[in-house]
């Protein structure tokens, strides 16, 4: 076979990598302040992961130092880099707060990013070798020369069982200890008790015809984590932020959304808007407009916000209107719904997203809705841990139920799937005119007729 040039290869003039400055920045800062991060993560950092060459030469330094068990500090970084930047990038590392940041995760992405720019810089010279004519099995053996380092397993990332047990093992002493509450709040008593509260790597799909408040009801979820101090982010493909905000102090405040919209308050009313306005101000809540409607900017952002903000908890508004590439718009939504169970799976972190129903369920009976009805539904199913379907049966004009008794301002959830808990209907009541739902009064009694199945 013809011997490979060196400049052939793809350690060569690898192309750097756009808008990760920032992010190699936040990593060198955890590292240089909290050394233990470099010792905790040293199996997976690479160097390589870093495309500024600045960056690259300072965690050269920093990791040197670090491996002989010397300590690292501004001055000692300065004299050894040797750069006339040197001085500003250290010292930037430095003076961040970088506490807020999760190590593995930036390294994660760092090292994803990487592995992009080589198999893009793979893909351009294997086609020049081609367009070269050059021998077949030569190239052949050129490719898998160079995925190597591309596919490589690092030996951390290989699970062991001890670890995998004690995870468990810690886990099952944490859910007896917990009263029933293992995961995020949900913000309701019965579908926090129904639940166990949000999984992380949980993938949730909310589905309800138009105006049963699916979008509500995923904001109050996204709204209780972050008052209960857990970072969340709304991603909104159909409302802008003010709407969205809007509806929050609403719920918040309990003053009907439409005064608050027309401004026709009354002053004890103006008060509470206020109030709710400073408790949404001390939350960690995040609210994204969406202007890129791409599946590809959405796991990015999802990516930002995890190193970035630490979010737990995300919720997509909705499901259909993320594009993705699919031969058919059944298949472009099943890759939206895998993608989307994955990077949570990924992140460990919890995702709902909003779903529209096809317009089947309004030409059944009491419009009850059912996993079948779910638009495009395809492998939405497959891939959601739960699925819930919002339904009001006032909305459709049914003013009573099987027993007789009135229906105004209830919400029926049903749980059609829930994978690990079963499928079950909670009661909810719903206050139109503040977007709020609640608890009922009498949920607990409610409740002993709406335990899970043991469907799974």
């Amino acid at each position: 076979m013809t011997p490979r040039k060196q400049t052939d290869t793809l350690n060569q003039n690898i192309i750097p990598m756009k808008d990760n400055t920032e992010m190699e920045v936040m990593l060198l800062g955890r590292i240089m302040t909290y050394t233990k991060e470099y010792y905790d993560n040293h199996s997976i950092i690479n160097r390589d992961i870093f495309s500024d060459p600045l960056n690259r030469k300072i965690y050269g330094v920093v990791s040197d130092r670090l491996d002989k068990g010397e300590v690292v500090d501004m001055v000692v970084l300065s004299s050894l880099v040797k750069d006339s930047m040197a001085d500003y990038r250290i010292a930037e590392c430095y003076a961040k707060d970088f506490s807020h940041y999760n190590t593995e995760h930036l390294v994660l992405y760092l090292s994803q990013e990487e592995k992009k720019v080589r198999l893009r810089k793979l893909i351009d010279l294997t086609s020049n070798k081609i367009n070269k004519n050059e021998d077949l099995f030569s190239i052949l053996d050129f490719i898998e020369s160079e995925l190597k380092p591309i596919s490589e397993v690092r030996g951390s990332d290989i699970p062991d069982i001890k670890k995998q047990l004690k995870v468990l093992h810690d886990d099952i002493r944490r859910r007896m200890d917990s009263d029933d509450m293992i995961g995020l709040p949900t913000g309701f008593q019965s579908v926090d008790k129904f639940t166990g509260g949000w999984q992380e790597t949980d993938f949730i799909v909310i589905g309800g015809a138009s105006s049963m408040g699916k979008t509500s009801l995923g904001l109050s979820f996204c709204y209780n984590c972050a008052k209960a101090g857990i970072p969340a982010a709304v991603f909104s493909y159909e409302m802008g932020d003010t709407q969205l905000l809007q509806r929050l102090v609403s719920l918040e405040s309990e003053v009907n959304n439409r005064y608050i919209m027309k401004g026709t308050l009354e002053s004890n009313e103006l008060s509470r808007v206020d109030r709710a306005i400073g408790k949404l101000e001390g939350t960690s809540l995040f609210i994204d407009e969406c202007k890129d409607s791409s599946l590809r900017y959405l796991l990015n952002k999802i990516r930002q916000y995890v190193i970035t903000k630490d979010v737990k908890f995300f919720l997509v508004d909705y499901l259909q209107l993320v594009k993705a590439t699919g031969a058919s718009r059944e298949q472009e939504v099943a890759v939206v719904a895998r993608e989307l169970k994955n990077i949570a799976k990924e992140l460990n972190v919890t995702i709902v997203a909003l779903s529209q129903l096809s317009r089947g369920v309004e030409r059944r009976d009491g419009c009850r809705p059912s996993l079948s009805d779910l638009r495009e539904s395809g492998e939405i199913e497959q891939a959601a841990d739960i699925v819930m379907l919002v339904y009001r049966p006032e909305y459709y004009g049914i003013m009573t139920d099987d027993a007789g008794q009135p229906t105004e301002g209830l919400v029926d959830l049903i749980f059609a799937k829930g994978r690990n808990i079963g499928t079950g209907t909670l009661p909810l009541r719903f206050k139109k005119e503040y977007t709020k739902f609640s608890d009922p009064q009498d949920y607990e009694e409610k409740f002993i007729t709406a335990q899970p199945t043991d469907s799974f």
